[in-house]
């Protein structure tokens, strides 16, 4: 078995809060551990150009475990939800010097935020089985969506502004008008929890990727199945459509990342990577050794980036990029525990959630530095 060490102590792996997040008692687990380590609101910059996974600046604002990040759509701003029941707006450009917005309007922890694409709201899906929606700078609230029975796992906002999607550890798929607040459809289609949704970039279907082992496509109008992507072998944890429209990635825990046609169903290929070894001493490899948490699409198309694990276990990531036509590894880095990623408007940097604590680290390390709840920006 493989051991949790310091401030992590305690706390359930990323492997058990996807495993686990339908039931009541990991729940009330969750919200135990959201309190358990150090943070600080300060983001600091550094001005210095550094190469590819060096870490630009961090921002030490939340409580408890973050479990999602967002990059507004105008790059201006962050949002990033948390176990402390918050989701947090901050500049993502720290010489932008104001306070983070902190929205308390969840009763649990927060699973899934997401923008608008005029980038002045944000919605957010929680453990309290709620999704709401609020102005991202004011905090005024504008609606809460009721209806799902389970963990809120998933939001997203379709590329038109017109309805929010999102999917739950109940087993469905939601779709909301965003102008009336009404729901307009139930989408059932799935047989165990859905983990992520993401929509076509022309807002017409919407694809669900969920622990059934599938990717589900819905006619987004009507709600009405068009397809199902049976490739992977284990829970689908991630999912991301290519900008072009043409293709989408998904990440499962059978330890592939695979990109196929969006019409058809076809696979492209099968990322599987190379063990952490091998890409020490030729970056030119992949590294793909473990589960995959989270894949995403760069905005320009020509890059696709995941987050998974090394062989040390639950307490160290990898973040990994490689191009997403011909499959070569440009770029990958070691970190602490990574929960949520997300790439900037411009692709030029990457915005991580990640978990750290001082023990097992050589002695003289600060706890005060290092301890905590982060969520870094980093060069892509």
């Amino acid at each position: 078995m493989r051991k949790q060490t310091g401030s992590l102590m305690g706390c359930p792996s990323r492997r058990e809060v996807l495993r686990g997040l339908a039931g009541v008692i990991l729940t009330m687990s969750l919200e135990g551990c959201a309190q358990s380590l150090f943070s600080s609101s300060v983001a600091v910059p550094d001005p210095t150009p550094r190469p590819q996974g060096s870490v630009l600046y961090t921002y030490r604002g939340h409580t408890g475990r973050i479990t999602t990040v967002a990059w507004s759509p105008n790059g201006k701003y962050i949002a990033s939800g948390s176990l402390d029941q918050t989701v947090q707006v901050w500049a993502a450009n720290p010489n932008d010097h104001f306070p983070p917005f902190i929205y308390r309007g969840h009763t649990a922890g927060v699973q899934a935020v997401a923008w608008s694409p005029v980038s002045n709201r944000v919605v957010s899906g929680s453990i309290d089985k709620t999704v709401q929606v609020w102005d991202a700078i004011t905090g005024e609230h504008v609606a809460i969506y009721h209806g799902h029975t389970d963990i809120v796992m998933a939001v997203a906002w379709s590329p038109d502004g017109r309805s929010i999607a999102s999917g739950s550890a109940d087993g469905t798929v939601r779709l909301w008008d965003v102008a009336t607040s009404k729901q307009m459809y139930i989408y059932r289609g799935h047989l165990a929890s859905v983990n992520s949704l993401v929509w076509s970039p022309d807002s017409q279907r919407i694809a669900s990727g969920a622990s059934d082992k599938t990717v589900q496509i819905v006619e987004a109008a009507t709600g009405n199945h068009l397809y199902t992507y049976s490739g992977h072998t284990d829970k689908v944890s991630s999912v991301s459509w290519s900008p072009n429209g043409k293709l989408i990635v998904s990440g499962s825990w059978d330890k592939t990342v695979q990109v196929w046609d969006a019409t058809s169903g076809a696979l492209v290929y099968t990322y599987r990577g190379y063990n952490v070894q091998a890409a020490q001493t030729d970056p030119t490899k992949g590294v793909l050794p473990d589960l995959i948490f989270a894949v995403a699409w760069s905005h320009n198309g020509k890059r696709i980036a995941a987050v998974t694990q090394v062989y040390c276990g639950d307490i160290c990531g990898v973040v990994l990029g490689w191009d997403a036509y011909t499959e070569h590894n440009f770029t990958f880095y070691v970190e602490a525990p990574v929960f949520a990623m997300a790439w900037s408007p411009d692709d030029t940097r990457l915005v991580t959630s990640i978990a750290v604590s001082t023990q097992g680290l050589p002695q003289g390390g600060s706890s005060k530095e290092v301890d905590g709840q982060f969520v870094q920006i980093s060069q892509a």
